[in-house]
């Protein structure tokens, strides 16, 4: 039967998924809860971080035998152990003996992006909170996600603020999204969390759909004067010079990407940033948020310059002007234009409709009017390409205004772009185009006429 005083103490919040908020007043005094805090302070953290994190963490306070535990930190441990009990009674559950608890701080910056906790054998997570007096407004909430049909995580419903001496919980399954906010405060975020585990899955194993670029445009025939009226109006006039392209194919071929400096003329540059830095455009948030999270703007709502170069990249000029700097041919092109600041960010495989195939990838970046990144800062390297499984980056660039970007990614080669924090204040636009390299397309795909 469910303890009383267990039940009494806990409240389930308006969630999409079962999470339950116990207050552990009545088993931890606040006093025992400010010596825990102050004993796990005192612990060794390692700073963790990738595509979904970072924040720093103690080892596992249970699986980790030669560990040093403060006496705080083996009381917690015994309460542990009392309170698995209750919600395994509570929620109807059978746990094993398993139990994960490590230590969790984050700092300023720090987050935890939108997942669902489906590893293993994982069935009920749990997380502790140490914060005396957090404030919403420094962020580090408890976010939670509602779905689609398709499990796919839509928009944030809920912040659960980290309310000292207090315990959320709740089962693991295929549409528990949350995620810890970006802390913004100067001060740390302390909390103990874990999951209690079973024998089975708890949680049912699917598979995501998976979205194929679309419109995949085919190179548009333009005659070769207006082409070169274009280039003059537009593009620097080293890159019309076979040398200098020649010399862009050399570097390609060896690395595999290439970043060049001034690709548009001063002239042409002023009229671009003018428009995309204006509030007048329409942008959207492209999702699904358990995968990604940027703003882009329809190609039929774009300001007219921006049409403009987007119509240039589709030009069988411009197909032939990435031929000659890369050595590849093409046969279609995507292009999206994009819009990332605080809060935005891909994790990796969100870049999904690129699966599978082998493309020459092209970024135009666009970041003056927002601030200037640094030179020295690994965080400012927001792309990250790496080996598919490996999470092993090969190499990495950041956005530079007035640049271009090209880089071969082969079927075998996954991407992110990491977090954008608040605290930085970095943001950019940047036009996308992904070719498709000729003889690597499957019949899925499907090709566009230019004036489709």
């Amino acid at each position: 039967m469910p303890d009383p005083s267990f039940s009494d103490a806990v409240t389930k919040l308006d969630t999409p998924f079962d999470v339950f908020k116990f207050d552990c007043k009545g088993m931890i005094s606040n006093s025992e809860a400010f010596k825990l805090r102050q004993a796990l302070l005192t612990m060794m953290f390692k700073k963790k971080s990738c595509d979904l994190y970072s924040f720093s963490q103690s080892s596992d306070f249970i699986r980790s035998t030669n560990l040093k535990k403060p006496k705080e930190v083996e009381k917690f441990l015994i309460f542990l152990q009392k309170i698995k009990q209750k919600i395994a009674t509570y929620l109807g559950k059978t746990f094993n003996n398993m139990i994960s608890a490590s230590c969790s701080k984050y700092d300023h910056g720090d987050y935890l992006l939108c997942h669902d906790d489906r590893v293993d054998d994982r069935s009920v997570a749990f997380i502790y909170y140490l914060n005396y007096d957090w404030l919403p407004e420094w962020g580090g909430t408890l976010d939670v996600y509602s779905v689609d049909d398709m499990n796919c995580a839509t928009e944030i419903v809920q912040n659960i603020n980290p309310e000292f001496n207090s315990m959320i919980f709740f089962p693991v399954e295929k549409y528990t999204y949350h995620q810890v906010a970006e802390n913004t405060s100067t001060f740390s975020r302390i909390s103990i969390n874990g999951w209690f585990h079973c024998n089975e899955l708890s949680w049912e194993m699917y598979n995501q759909p998976v979205k194929y670029l679309s419109p995949i445009y085919t190179p548009h025939s333009v005659s070769p004067d207006r082409c070169k009226t274009v280039a003059e109006m537009c593009i620097e006039p080293m890159f019309e010079e076979s040398m200098y392209r020649e010399a862009i194919r050399e570097t390609f071929i060896a690395n595999g990407f290439i970043m060049c400096d001034g690709f548009f003329r001063p002239s042409m540059l002023d009229i671009l940033s003018n428009e995309i830095f204006s509030n007048s455009m329409h942008w959207k948030i492209k999702g699904p948020l358990n995968k990604r999270q940027y703003k882009y703007i329809d190609i039929n709502e774009l300001p007219l310059t921006i049409l403009f170069v987007v119509n240039m990249l589709k030009t069988d000029r411009m197909f032939q002007f990435f031929q000659e700097c890369t050595g590849l041919k093409f046969l279609g092109v995507n292009i999206e234009v994009q819009r990332w600041h605080g809060g935005h960010y891909m994790v990796s495989g969100g870049n999904d409709g690129l699966d599978g195939f082998n493309v020459l990838s092209v970024y135009l970046f666009f970041s003056q009017c927002f601030g200037k990144m640094s030179d020295d800062k690994n965080d400012d390297l927001h792309y990250v390409f790496e080996e598919k499984e490996t999470l092993i980056p090969k190499f990495a660039c950041k956005p530079q205004h007035n640049t271009i970007f090209m880089v071969h990614r082969d079927s075998n080669m996954d991407s992110h772009v990491k977090y954008c924090k608040i605290v930085d204040g970095h943001a950019w636009t940047v036009i996308v185009a992904n070719y498709m390299i000729k003889n690597d397309l499957d019949c899925k795909v499907v090709l566009k006429r230019f004036d489709d």
